[in-house]
This record gives C-alpha cells, sequence and structure tokens, in this order.
C-alpha cells in the first residue's frame, strides 16, 4: 500500500530521514509495522498438513494453514479459528514452534509480517479445503513439494525438518 496521507488528520505524509512516513501537519508517524499473522505445523501420523492456495500470491503453492491475526484476536485463538475455516479441522495447540518475520507479497506494495507458528496434532485424517483453499493434504517429510508459498514458510518448513523424526 502506498500511503500518502495521514491516518490521523487526512493531511499529507512525508518520507523523513529514517524512511518512516511522518504527517506534515499532526506529526503522527506511521511506521508501517509488520502485520501479525499465526499458523501450526499440524501433524496427523506423523505427516505434515499443506493446504493448496485458491488466490494470489501464490495461486497454486502449497502454503502452511494460517492467516491474519483479527483486531483484539491472540494468535492461538487465530491458529485454531484459521484451521477451521480453511480444513474443517479442530485442533489443539501444543506448543509454540517459533516465531518468524517475513514478507508478504502485496501486489502494490509489499508489507512484513510476523508469524507465530505453533505446534499441533490433528484428531482426524480427514480434511476438507474450503475458504480460499483449493485442496488439503497430509505429506510426509519425504514428499514435501518444492512450491511453498511465502518466505517465513520456507524458513518454517526448513527448521521443522531440523527437528521432524
Amino acid at each position: 500500500m502506498i500511503y500518502r496521507f495521514c491516518s490521523i488528520c487526512g493531511k499529507k505524509l512525508k518520507k523523513r530521514q529514517d524512511g518512516h512516513l511522518a504527517c506534515t501537519s499532526c506529526q503522527f508517524v506511521n511506521y508501517q509495522n509488520p502485520r501479525p499473522t499465526a499458523t501450526a505445523l499440524v501433524l496427523y501420523k506423523n505427516k505434515l498438513l499443506l493446504t493448496k492456495r485458491g488466490r494470489t500470491p501464490f495461486k497454486g503453492w502449497w502454503d502452511l494453514p494460517g492467516g491474519f491475526v483479527d483486531r483484539g484476536e491472540h494468535p492461538t485463538k487465530t491458529a485454531v479459528r484459521e484451521l477451521k475455516e480453511e480444513t474443517g479441522l479442530h485442533i489443539k495447540l501444543k506448543k509454540v514452534f517459533g516465531i518468524y518475520t517475513g514478507t508478504y507479497p502485496h501486489k502494490t506494495e509489499p508489507f512484513n509480517i510476523v508469524t507465530v507458528v505453533y505446534l499441533a496434532n490433528s484428531p482426524s485424517r480427514s480434511l476438507e479445503a474450503l475458504d480460499d483453499v483449493v485442496d488439503s493434504k497430509w505429506f510426509d517429510r519425504n514428499s514435501l513439494p518444492k512450491k511453498i508459498a511465502f518466505d517465513s514458510n520456507q524458513k518454517i518448513v526448513k527448521d521443522f525438518l531440523k527437528i521432524w523424526n
């Protein structure tokens, strides 16, 4: 997103020397902070759940199920909600796997994200493809697809492979 106007008073924004956008009138600074997301590494009988994206960016690529944290929502709720919305699964989170940064490649201007990643087990093998997902599938570690959406998810999967037995 190309920000031109202050979200507080509506006056023009101007880029400062530090690269941040500041209002020319009220001194509000738009730091363009990262947007929070949550995802889960979900296992069923030692197979990892991936979903295939039905929308851009990365339409047709495999993805870790998850999404943006809603205002006032805790990331644990986000991960559980997104899994239900995308796959129909009711999961229980076990623990935090890690926190990752990345870039969301928006068509007009990419923005940064911070992702809280949880480990979870699925109570069921049964999957659906709902919401913005066109396929959901369990993968063993030797059959993971090459096209993993988002730089943060690529890092997450790489790190997970180090501990996945």
